[in-house]
């Protein structure tokens, strides 16, 4: 009996030191992620946010993951790969407005210059230029026919200035702008909480005649190469070829937490490791 009573006893103590471990854990995270969130140190910021990582703050993973995207994503921005069997390149990383207090100055910037693109208030051409230098297009000797798709009705005021430099500065380009009729708007996946699953109706109908056209395909946000493949396909169906797929931005795929903490601890060990 007195055994069973000491066993229950020290799972007692156990238990409300685990609590009172946890509460202060807890607090200790929300206090680092506050002060990573006011300071505009750059080093000061990155070693707050591992803080309150390791002290399991829900918000300071998802800043984590913001201010190292390199650590979660396998693809760079301006690094051609292959995705649904396109060669793609993206210019830097989109993150959904749902993120914006995680992000640096440098990001909110990009994420805004996205938006404005969106709007037709920037015209696109330097990413535009990047992407096909990365491509390394202007080294082949044929002609491309270039296309942009999108989900709403602002498609071609988005794309008329870059449509502009197309036909006036590239002249193994044309364009396929005016080939292309959107007639209704479509939902943006990446704001869309569980894009994975979406399946998207097709808005669009392709007009013009690409029969024996090498396309490239241009649009704004990669986010699951859904909508590139689908049209990829009825691109194809019409009888033109695509070689490749340019991005402004690529929709970064947020991590479960643990894989977050799992980066940070085992970073926070081996540098400890070292250190000794």
């Amino acid at each position: 009996m007195n055994e069973r009573l000491i066993f229950l006893t020290l799972l007692c103590v156990i238990v409300v030191l685990w609590r009172i471990i946890g509460y202060w854990r807890k607090r200790a995270g929300e206090a680092a992620f506050t002060a990573a969130q006011m300071t505009d140190k750059t080093e000061e910021h990155d070693r707050l946010c591992r803080l309150a990582v390791r002290a399991s703050h829900r918000d300071a993973c998802r800043m984590f993951c913001c201010l190292h995207p390199d650590l979660f994503e396998e693809q760079p921005p301006l690094k051609p790969f292959k995705l649904h069997g396109t060669r793609v390149v993206f210019h830097g990383y989109y993150y959904p407005s749902r993120y914006k207090a995680f992000l640096n100055k440098e990001q909110q910037a990009f994420c805004h210059s996205i938006y404005e693109f969106k709007e037709g208030e920037i015209h696109g051409i330097e990413f535009f230029k990047s992407c096909m230098n990365a491509l390394q297009m202007n080294a082949y000797p044929f002609s491309y026919h270039v296309y942009a798709v999108q989900r709403e009705f602002k498609y071609a005021q988005r794309f008329k200035r870059l449509n502009w430099y197309i036909c006036t500065h590239c002249p193994n380009l044309t364009s396929g702008l005016y080939d292309v009729d959107v007639f209704e708007p479509r939902e943006c996946l990446h704001e869309a909480i569980g894009h994975e699953n979406r399946i998207l109706e097709r808005n669009y109908r392709i007009l013009g005649d690409i029969k024996g056209k090498e396309v490239i395909i241009v649009d704004d946000v990669l986010t699951t190469g859904q909508s590139m493949s689908d049209y990829k396909r009825e691109i194809e169906r019409c009888g033109g070829k695509v070689v490749a797929a340019i991005f402004y931005g690529k929709t970064i795929t947020m991590p479960h937490p643990l894989i977050v903490k799992l980066e940070v601890w085992g970073d926070y060990i081996t540098r400890f490791s070292k250190s000794n």
